[in-house]
């Protein structure tokens, strides 16, 4: 493999010099016709199945829709059949191509598709092969039109050149690329199941965190001096001291004892508490005003600006917000911030911790801000607690559905109970926690890495092949011209095409 894993710098502004027995020829000149058809007057009311772009997974269709002539399209379709390649003419790019395999009955492509059918010529899975190639992509990419969303159309596509191998060549190119890319599957599936064990490793970190089980040892020998219940009525004094809390934010707080009975028993000296048992004054929810992605207007963040991995402030909009209403709504150092409405279970409630912020920003009426001040350790555990098993298991079950949007309230965030350890425990949880997910953090970017590798890999294996180097050359074989010549097809030799301009036709 190690001969075809060389840069894959593709040439960018035309066709390449062939080895002896291959033809450049347009694309169109390779491919059968491929008529279409109205579904409603062709398939009546018996089922057949319609391929979308949700049906595309890793070059291959995956769960078509199986509808009736009543809930089809109305316009007409371009059947497809096994053998057929469908090239996506939206959003173009690697992923949304599919060779029609077998076991698919009576499909039928949906127009955001070009469907190339292979002549007696061609092979298909070598046409497969070239059309998710770098190098045709980069191809296809300016041709481009629109923007809602970016299309090429069906002519575009087919106006491009193909380099033509001899077809008994073309079959070689076809087992060596299957088999080099089968070891390369088997080191992608490798990579996955490795992701895999990390998620299970951070799930299972974080779970013994908040339950005092990663520090066992650590209590054994370091005695109590102030106890997580000290902590909380330590903070509840301070709050009640500066009036800072008030109204609903108060009666929360000095809420009926919680219900732990389905929760872990803790450690001595732990005690359960919620997110308004630590807050230094009142939760609040953003502001909703409609904004734009460019100034002028005060930086807004957006949904997606709470991360994994903190606030990402490159995920803001501009909204019209007056000066004397910043103030209300802005991100301050203390604060945690709970998204309380998403579309997705696994981040409807997800909380980020600002330890510091250096500009002004607002926060939308989609998060909860819930100032726990300057103490980074008590705000660094909230966060970590909340978003460990144990808390996310409490806001899946009190999260809501409308239309479609997962939501959890400032009445539900109250009811989600957290360990609250000793704070000297909390340090040192928290300074194993950062240790081990710094590792894990190591590993996961080594993993992304040989992933790309991985896809690099494959593109330099399809860039010897279309060059003609994969696999040696047999001058025994038919040249690509001469089965053209069978099928009536004119010999065709490229110039060098502009970069971005459909090839219309051979000088």
């Amino acid at each position: 493999m190690d001969e075809v894993a060389e840069s894959v710098e593709w040439e960018s502004d035309g066709p390449w010099e062939l080895p002896e027995g291959w033809a450049w020829k347009l694309l169109i000149e390779t491919l059968e016709r491929v008529t279409t058809t109205d579904p409603k007057r062709d398939f009546g009311k018996s089922a057949f199945h319609y391929v979308d772009l949700g049906a595309i997974e890793n070059c291959k269709i995956v769960n078509p829709q199986s509808i009736t002539g009543d809930a089809a399209p109305s316009r007409a379709r371009q059947l497809v059949t096994t053998g057929d390649t469908i090239f996506s003419c939206v959003r173009v790019y690697l992923k949304n191509i599919a060779l029609v395999g077998e076991g698919l009955t009576s499909p039928v492509a949906s127009t955001a598709f070009c469907v190339l059918r292979p002549s007696e010529a061609i092979d298909a899975r070598y046409l497969n092969y070239f059309v998710r190639s770098q190098r045709f992509i980069e191809w296809m990419i300016p041709l481009q039109r629109g923007n809602s969303p970016p299309a090429v159309v069906d002519s575009d596509i087919k106006a491009q050149f193909i380099p033509l191998a001899p077809l008994a060549e073309q079959r070689r190119i076809v087992a060596r690329v299957d088999a080099l890319f089968a070891e390369i599957a088997e080191g992608e599936a490798a990579l996955e199941a490795a992701r895999k064990g990390l998620d299970t490793f951070r799930r299972a970190l974080l779970k013994a965190a908040v339950t005092g089980e990663l520090t066992k040892d650590w209590r054994e020998n370091n005695p109590v001096t102030e106890t997580g219940h000290d902590l909380l009525a330590r903070i509840k004094a301070d709050r009640t001291a500066k009036g800072q809390t008030k109204g609903r934010g108060k009666r929360a707080a000095d809420a009926a004892p919680l219900d732990t009975s389905a929760l872990p028993v803790l450690p001595e000296g732990w005690k359960w508490g919620t997110v308004d048992h630590v807050k230094i004054s009142d939760q609040r929810n953003g502001i909703s005003i409609a904004g734009s992605s460019s100034p002028p207007g005060t930086k807004a963040m957006r949904l997606d600006a709470l991360t994994a991995h903190g606030i990402n402030l490159d995920a803001i909009r501009y909204i019209p917000l007056p000066e004397e209403r910043v103030a209300d709504y802005r991100v301050n150092a203390g604060d945690l911030l709970i998204s309380r409405a998403n579309g997705s279970a696994e981040f409807v409630g997800r909380a980020v911790y600002v330890s510091d912020i250096a500009e002004t920003v607002v926060f939308p009426d989609t998060i909860i801000r819930y100032p726990l001040g300057r103490d980074e350790q008590i705000g660094r555990w909230m966060e970590m607690a909340w978003n460990s098993p144990l808390g996310r298991s409490q806001i899946r079950r009190l999260a809501k559905t409308t239309a479609g949007i997962l939501k959890i309230s400032q009445e539900d965030i109250s009811q989600i109970s957290l360990p609250i350890p000793p704070p000297a425990e909390a340090g040192e949880i928290l300074r194993r926690v950062s240790e081990a997910l710094a590792a894990s953090t190591d590993t996961l970017t080594i993993l992304d890495e040989e992933t790309a590798d991985g896809a690099r890999l494959k593109q330099s294996i399809l860039k010897a092949a279309f060059e003609g180097r994969l696999v040696p050359q047999d001058p025994g074989d038919e040249p690509a011209s001469a089965i053209l010549a069978r099928l009536n097809a004119t010999p065709s030799t490229p110039t060098r095409a502009r970069r971005g301009r459909a090839r219309k036709s051979a000088p």
